[in-house]
């Protein structure tokens, strides 16, 4: 009897959803606008949801499940993760994929795949995105005398091409596979969560049928709401009303739900040749580096980075930071949170500009020449012979990597011009799927009797020393401020501007350095400073020059003209940017 009503009331429930899916709100009339339209619809359906689980609570997910027929594509029931006993000394169990299954993503076409199989070697190419170029300090150089002297080698992709049509943008861009995992914790309650909402209706809309998204959520759970949704006309209303129904409640929980998110990534049947999981939290957390080392490592065996956006000044940086450092990406911090729809545009237009991955740069000094210091973030390996490797993951179309050197240089017997080092490198072209080997490039140096170096020290080789210097400064006045030692990291940023206020070089690029510096200080005068957002935007600028990469060209709240973030944007971002301001 009690299985009879039980039916029954299914079935009224079932007929109730039908009966009030028949009514159209004004906002999901033929004439508004998507935003407008999916909104309506997530209030709709909240509303339907609140008034059956009132009357009856038991019977929530069986409502869900007869939404009216409109609703039918809505992603499967959640597959949700939380933290098994004994959690505390890894995430991951067995063969390190953690505790999900999934393999549902959808089919990509055969055209734009890249299986997880291995692939026959293919023909390797001499040219591609990726240029290459050298520069000394000084290019003359006493013959008789040994020298230390700064190098630099820099690699350099080419900007987009200007394409005249959207049907040429959609065939030239790389496809990518993002999984946005998203924190839903009480904090991100009101304001917060609706512009969360926003955001990734933004980028769904920017995303193309090649391109998929999955969409994970968190609080002391964590969900797969989507699996990876190829972004169709289909898939995007599917994405956009799985959005629009996230609401904040619970606590956060960041390494269960990177577990969570990451899986999708690992167990994909196929895959895009760019992926990313985009991490958004306002929360604090009691993650290990021990496990975010051994997260990042199975996103990288899955090909795929990771980005971390700490929303607000409560996040926890030190957390969201460590995930940056050992991704090799750039820690975001979203000050003003208004801006999180630009941060998100500027993020995955990043990504879709994506020209080069794998990068080996070899460096290889010429004979009696010694490589005395490599100054960068990426994991570089001397070898026997005296050259070094420097492994850099990939590169934005438009952007440059500069490895910052330092070179023993021998006296010589004769004058004119000698090669110092040799540099080459070997990386995959994304777009094209071809692996490039470059021919070597070298760095020459007049050898002359003049008693001194003549002329100015080169302005890029200066460039590049200040921004290795004022990174290393950050990075020791983040130190200090962690243990509370805020005079000792006053003395650290104002040793770091007198020396750009001294140098003989003013470019834009000390000007925003120094910018910078000076925003330091003031963000590292007191403890309250520190602890309302301090920590999280000195951070930030730290590993934006670090990496030379931003998410975003929105500058936060400064009594300083800050302009660094302009500096490493490139055309693709700092357009969409534009498109998400008049969203």
């Amino acid at each position: 009897m009690s299985m009879m009503q039980d039916a029954n009331s299914n079935e009224d429930v079932q007929q109730t959803s039908r009966t009030s899916s028949r009514s159209r709100s004004p906002s999901s009339s033929p004439d508004s606008s998507p935003r407008q339209r999916y909104q309506g619809e997530g209030q709709q359906i909240q509303m339907q949801m609140q008034q059956c689980s009132n009357a009856l609570p038991l019977q929530l997910q069986q409502m869900e499940n007869a939404m009216p027929m409109q609703m039918q594509q809505l992603p499967p029931p959640p597959v949700s993760f939380g933290r098994p006993k004994g959690y505390g000394k890894g995430v991951s169990k067995g063969k390190g994929k953690g505790t999900h299954s999934f393999r549902d993503d959808d089919d990509i076409e055969a055209t734009r795949v890249t299986t997880v199989e291995p692939q026959p070697e293919e023909e390797v190419l001499s040219s591609g995105p990726l240029s290459i170029s050298t520069r000394l300090e000084y290019t003359s150089l006493k013959k008789d005398e040994m020298h230390n002297v700064f190098g630099l080698v820099s690699l350099q992709a080419a900007e987009a091409a200007q394409l005249e049509s959207d049907a040429a943008e959609i065939d030239q861009r790389t496809p990518v596979d993002v999984v946005c995992v998203l924190d839903v914790s009480s904090s991100m309650s009101g304001r917060k969560i609706q512009l969360l909402k926003d955001a990734v209706a933004f980028v769904i809309g920017e995303m193309q049928p090649s391109d998929r998204l999955s969409i994970v959520s968190f609080n002391h759970l964590g969900q797969r709401l989507s699996p990876l949704k190829k972004m169709t006309q289909e898939g995007k209303d599917v994405s956009q009303q799985t959005a629009m129904r996230l609401i904040a409640s619970g606590g956060t929980s960041i390494a269960s739900v990177l577990d969570c998110g990451i899986a999708v990534m690992e167990q994909r049947r196929q895959r895009n040749p760019v992926g990313a999981v985009f991490l958004l939290t306002d929360g604090q957390d009691s993650t290990s580096r021990d496990q975010i080392q051994q997260l990042v490592g199975r996103a990288r065996a899955a090909h795929c980075s990771v980005y971390a956006f700490g929303f607000g000044e409560d996040h926890d940086t030190a957390i969201l930071n460590a995930i940056a450092e050992s991704a090799q990406t750039p820690f975001t911090y979203v000050e003003r949170l208004d801006t999180i729809r630009n941060v998100f545009a500027g993020a995955v237009n990043g990504l879709m500009s994506v020209a080069a991955q794998g990068i080996e740069l070899r460096i290889m000094p010429e004979i009696g020449c010694t490589l005395a210091a490599i100054h960068t973030p990426f994991t570089h390996t001397s070898n026997d012979d005296g050259s070094a490797v420097v492994l850099i993951p990939d590169a934005f179309e438009g952007e440059r990597r500069d490895i910052v050197i330092e070179l023993r240089v021998p006296a010589a017997s004769v004058e004119g011009s000698v090669a110092l080092l040799s540099t080459s490198a070997k990386y995959l072209a994304v777009r094209e799927q071809a692996t490039i080997q470059t021919p070597q490039t070298y760095l020459h140096a007049q050898r002359t009797s003049t008693a001194e170096p003549e002329g100015e020290p080169d302005a890029e080789v200066v460039e590049q020393r200040q921004r290795v210097e004022v990174t290393t400064a950050l990075e020791s006045a983040i130190a200090q401020g962690e243990q509370g030692h805020f005079d000792k990291a006053q003395e650290v940023l104002a040793k770091s501007a007198d020396v750009l206020r001294q140098s003989r070089a003013q470019t834009n690029v000390s000007r925003a350095l120094l910018a910078e510096v000076q925003d330091a200080q003031d963000r590292l005068k007191d403890e309250r400073a520190w602890r309302h957002g301090g920590q999280a935007e000195v951070t930030n600028a730290m590993c934006m020059h670090k990496q030379q990469r931003c998410t975003t060209t929105d500058e936060s709240v400064s009594a300083f003209q800050k302009c660094s973030k302009s500096l490493y944007a490139n055309s693709r971002q700092k357009a969409a940017i534009s498109r998400s301001s008049m969203y």
